[in-house]
């Protein structure tokens, strides 16, 4: 099975394993990438404050400086949509961990037997319990 394909058809144990390992990796890589991006964007609008009164001090006009100004504010308000962006990928990546985790605890056990049998599975109406 490859990375691409979707979860229906992850129709084995051992592809369905796969497909989580891969998803939940992609969730966390993600929700890093997201919290490198609010970071930067916070330095830089720090940096466009610290410009902003600079600028002031020099007695710059009055319409530059509040653009620097404007300029920091709205990446103030980015990273602060980063940030909850961010936790909302940190929930996503532990919900992804979990499902894989459940699906290991409530069907690992199963395709071990499966796959350590010495003979091959019967038909599923064998194993119906009445």
């Amino acid at each position: 099975m490859t990375v691409t394909e979707s979860l229906k058809d992850a129709a084995t144990y051992a592809a369905l394993r796969t497909k989580l390992a891969w998803l939940t990796h992609q969730v966390h890589a993600h929700a890093e990438t997201v919290t490198q991006l609010a970071t930067d964007v916070e330095e830089t609008a720090e940096q466009m404050q610290d410009a902003s009164e600079t600028m002031k001090a020099l007695a710059v006009d009055a319409a530059t400086t509040a653009e620097f100004a404007e300029a920091a504010l709205v990446m103030t308000g980015a990273r602060e949509a980063a940030g909850a962006y961010t936790s909302a990928a940190d929930s996503a990546a532990a919900a992804a961990d979990d499902a894989k985790t459940t699906v290991e605890a409530d069907h690992g056990g199963i395709a071990d037997a499966v796959d350590t049998s010495p003979v091959d599975m019967a038909d599923a109406a064998f194993y119906t319990q009445q």
